[in-house]
């Protein structure tokens, strides 16, 4: 049994649990599935590390795009008159390892 992953997703690492969900960068919309490589897996205290990727790829399952929290951003000029507020709302891709067997 799996107990975690550390996999490559659009140029980042994250750690990876079986069927604990995950917010990773935006994968975009339509996508039911994706394949991922996977750098390091642990199972039952065993350590199987890649160089710089094991053979094995994981299936993640996109479950839902989500919106994060909000970053305010002021400018201020002193002595102008000039103050200016705009926000940025980050999208990601919730995913999940889902690691029931097919049978």
């Amino acid at each position: 049994m799996l107990n975690y992953a550390v996999c490559e997703i659009n140029g980042k690492q994250y750690k990876i649990s079986p069927n604990q969900p995950l917010n990773v960068d935006f994968l975009g919309e339509g996508i039911e599935n994706i394949e991922v490589n996977v750098l390091l897996t642990e199972e039952e205290g065993k350590i199987k590390l890649g160089n710089p990727y094991l053979k094995d790829k994981l299936d993640l399952k996109i479950l839902e795009s989500v919106k994060g929290k909000k970053v305010r951003v002021a400018k201020f000029h002193a002595k102008a008159n000039f103050r200016k507020v705009t926000g940025f709302r980050p999208k990601y891709s919730r995913v999940v390892l889902d690691l029931k067997k097919k049978t």
